[in-house]
């Protein structure tokens, strides 16, 4: 690893070290930004004392929920750059950039990739097109990973021509920490269940994750309701039809403001011995969290979207004789969470 850093450093001159490392990429949820950490971890442990930026076409969740916790790994987040815009406003957004040392695009469009290249100073530059075309270095796969986390991988690999070693977790702190001990007391086997996302047509029915509960139950486990923001309007539903969990609401539990929504979903999840979750922020931020997960997947494609976990299982509607949420029975929930257990 220290042979390519220096490799780098020799073609980019003398000054290339103290220049910023660019990551760049398009509009990011919270579950994109997290299935991208191994990436900027790996950069971070290959490139020490160089800092990063990260910046983004439209807007990120690195800008505002995990800001805080990854302010030891990114020196800069720039929002709505446009570098991803049209022509005219994309140059204009490139050309306001500084000189990098190395550049990450994790982007995929060829006119995007193509201006960044043109426009942008830099030493090295990495991107993640088919077959690597473009990039200064490809890893050792000529195939780009289908994953996403996979594919911004890559790209740390190709410049440190060495496997990547991305792994960390997210932290909380103390004050939460402290807080959730004392709702999730130890002792107890504490299994997460996150039944809302984003998209309703991701969710598996709320009446199977009741079956699961209770399932969990009979076998001594404590299932744990992980409530955010978008089980606000349903939350009385959701309680009734699983009242064999223990329900945390992560807008309810902080009794003062200084302890925030998302350090305390942190706080929870750590507790866990391992999450159910649809395809949606909360199985990633689980992962991210260094969690296992059981990932729950129908209308979209776990080789693209599962969570970045250090232990994984997902069950999928289409083994299972359809591709609606609907199609996955309880069963092999329930035996994919017990698998993960006994490991």
């Amino acid at each position: 690893m220290q042979s390519s850093l220096s490799q780098i450093d020799r073609q980019g001159g003398e000054s290339s070290g103290s220049r910023p490392i660019a990551v760049l990429v398009e509009r990011e949820g919270l579950g994109d930004v997290l299935l991208k950490l191994p990436m900027l971890r790996t950069i971070a442990k290959g490139f020490p004392g160089r800092p990063i930026w990260w910046i983004a076409g439209f807007q990120t969740s690195m800008a505002d929920d995990l800001r805080p916790y990854l302010r030891d790994l990114v020196s800069e987040v720039r929002p709505s750059t446009g570098i991803s815009s049209r022509r005219p406003e994309m140059v204009r957004g490139l050309r306001e950039l500084p000189p990098f040392s190395l550049v990450f695009d994790t982007r995929t469009r060829w006119e995007s990739i193509g201006y960044a290249r043109h426009v942008l100073k830099r030493d090295r530059y990495y991107c993640c097109t088919p077959g690597y075309v473009g990039s200064d270095a490809r890893p050792s796969r000529f195939t780009r990973p289908r994953h996403i986390g996979a594919r911004a991988l890559s790209l740390a690999e190709a410049a440190l021509g060495a496997p990547a070693n991305g792994e960390g977790a997210l932290a909380c702190g103390t004050a939460a920490r402290e807080m959730v001990a004392k709702l999730l007391p130890a002792g107890p086997v504490y299994v997460g269940v996150a039944v809302g996302s984003r998209e309703a047509r991701k969710n598996w029915p709320l009446h199977r994750f009741g079956e699961l509960a209770l399932a969990l139950a009979s076998r001594g486990r404590v299932p744990v309701l992980l409530l955010g923001p978008q089980e606000a309007s349903s939350l009385e539903e959701i309680r009734n039809t699983i009242p064999q969990a223990i329900a945390l609401d992560f807008m309810q539990i902080r009794p003062e403001p200084a302890i925030g929504v998302f350090d305390a979903a942190i706080a929870v999840i750590e507790r866990l011995r391992l999450v159910v979750a649809n395809d949606g922020g909360l199985g990633h931020l689980a992962g991210a969290v260094a969690r296992p997960v059981v990932s729950l997947f129908g209308p979209t494609d776990p080789r693209r979207w599962a969570p970045m976990a250090p232990a994984l299982a997902v069950v999928r509607a289409q083994d299972h004789g359809g591709d609606g949420m609907d199609a996955i029975p309880m069963e092999p929930v329930l035996a994919a969470v017990e698998t993960l257990l006994r490991q």
